[in-house]
């Protein structure tokens, strides 16, 4: 007599119609579910699918009244199938009820099932020709160096993947951090059926279910209703970014142009080339990325960032930018210190020039210390000489008497405080436009000469105690004192 075993492999999932079939059925656990099954599909046959990773024996069904009805192969059948659970058929679910909305859609694609290593079932992919589209469902487990190759692979013939899983991890909050969103996948049984739905998170948005008839293909991807809501609301994801500990100062280059062609997002931003300098590192000369709502730093001038810069990084490695949301100038004393910004030469006819503007006489002293409020020996003796000499001494004394005077604020302008700023700027335009006058032989040009030269002498002092420069120093030339007093043109550092 031979011995047959008994069968004690509960297996739920099966295929329609032979071992080759990529229709599954999930056989009803009770006997009454059962019966009604076996009522509506009399000539259905049972297979152990190929896709299943089965052996392709043909499979009965078994009904029982006292445990969960199940499917058993026949006797002395050999199978190595390891998934025979409720879920062990879900690829071929999705297979199909993706190609049900192909055809519901009209839409043309190819779906097929991929084995990635542990069976069959590992995921699901769609490919849409006509949009250059892919979606992948993932069913088996993924890590990120996996999940990065594969969809560099899928860059390579889509203009774009929806990545969809079947538990939530740290790829789905990759994602989400990434694109704003990310999407699952999950199946629940009804009757001989596992009905597919689709569900969509976002930052501020809960997880919600859609099943996957109600979905759209479109070529933005897999849309649910909630996806389309988080599509037009969801805010731009942020580059990758990581904190720079401590403060930095940095001071702006000159004449600079920033990228042509900048790898990440960084829309509304002040995008400056600057001179870098964190704490207790050497200084770089970078990107660096500012508020659009604040001013934007002006070479001359150092700057500190007190905290929260951050360092964003391009995918790929294709770039980098600093950023920063708050930061402070620095006076002269301060950026001295840094090694950023010195009082030394820097030629006059370096300096970028402001335009000339009609001079405001009321206005012209606006902005001055109360320390400049009072004439100096100078401008005293420019006025006495004025009312001594004849008209064409006076105006050629004057005139060579504010020339030099430009020369030695003109490299002081861009490293002085709003205030004295104002002053300086007011002077030399006054002073040019007389120069101009003069120049062209105007009438009564010279008698105001004095008035121009005494302006220059004022904001020149001004000018000084803005800088905390030496008040008593002494000077033979134009050229001695932008020496002592210019604003240094900062080197191009060794760092890259």
């Amino acid at each position: 007599m031979t011995f047959i075993p008994l069968d004690h492999r509960r297996v739920q999932t099966a295929v329609i119609g032979d071992k080759y079939s990529s229709d599954p059925v999930i056989l009803p656990m009770g006997h009454h579910e059962l019966d009604r099954w076996r009522k509506l599909h009399p000539d259905l046959t049972y297979w152990c699918g190929i896709q299943l990773g089965g052996c392709g024996g043909e499979l009965s069904d078994r009904r029982y009244t006292d445990k969960v009805c199940h499917f058993a192969h026949h006797p002395n059948a050999v199978c190595q199938r390891t998934a025979n659970g409720e879920s062990s058929a879900d690829h071929l679910f999705i297979k199909r009820g993706v190609e049900r909305l192909l055809k519901r859609q009209g839409v043309r694609g190819k779906v097929s099932t991929r084995d990635l290593g542990t069976g069959p079932g590992d995921a699901v992919d769609l490919f849409v020709p006509a949009t250059r589209r892919r979606v992948r469902f993932q069913l088996g487990a993924l890590d990120y160096s996996a999940w990065r190759h594969t969809d560099d692979e899928f860059a390579e013939d889509a203009d774009g993947v929806d990545w969809v899983f079947a538990q939530n991890g740290p790829l789905t909050h990759e994602l989400l951090c990434r694109q704003g969103f990310s999407l699952r996948v999950r199946l629940a049984t009804h009757g001989g059926e596992r009905r597919v739905h689709i569900g969509a998170s976002a930052h501020g948005h809960p997880l919600h279910w859609t099943p996957l008839e109600e979905c759209t293909l479109t070529p933005m991807g897999l849309l649910t209703s909630p996806l389309e809501t988080i599509h037009l609301s969801r805010a731009r994801p942020q580059p990758t970014g990581f904190p720079v500990q401590g403060s930095l100062t940095f001071a702006p280059v000159p004449g600079a142009l920033g990228m042509e062609v900048v790898p990440l997002e960084l829309e509304d931003r002040h995008l400056i080339v600057a001179y870098v300098k964190p704490v207790d590192s050497p200084v770089v000369r970078a990107h660096l990325s500012l508020p659009a709502d604040t001013e934007a730093p002006r070479p001359g001038h150092v700057y500190r960032v007190p905290e929260g810069a951050r360092i964003l990084v391009a995918d790929g490695g294709s770039g980098w930018v600093l950023t920063a949301e708050r930061y402070l100038r620095l006076n002269a004393d301060e950026a001295r210190r840094t090694g950023l910004w010195s009082p030394s030469s820097l030629p006059a006819s370096t300096c970028e020039r402001t335009p000339i503007r009609g001079a405001d006489h009321e206005g012209m002293t606006e902005g001055r210390s109360a320390e400049s409020s009072q004439p100096t020996t100078q401008a005293e003796t420019a006025a006495v000489q004025e009312g001594a000499l004849g008209s064409a001494n006076r105006r050629a004394e004057n005139a060579e008497r504010a020339r030099d005077l430009i020369s030695q604020l003109r490299p002081l302008e861009g490293a002085l405080g709003e205030a004295a700023g104002k002053q300086v700027t007011r002077a030399i335009n006054g002073a040019e436009l007389w120069l101009a006058a003069v120049t062209n032989n105007h009438g009564g040009a010279a008698n105001e000469g004095g008035r121009y030269v005494r302006q220059l002498e004022l904001a020149l002092r001004a000018a000084k105690h803005d800088l905390k420069l030496d008040e008593h120093s002494t000077r033979s030339g134009a050229a001695g004192q932008a020496q002592r007093a210019a604003p240094a043109t900062l080197p191009e550092p060794g760092a890259p």
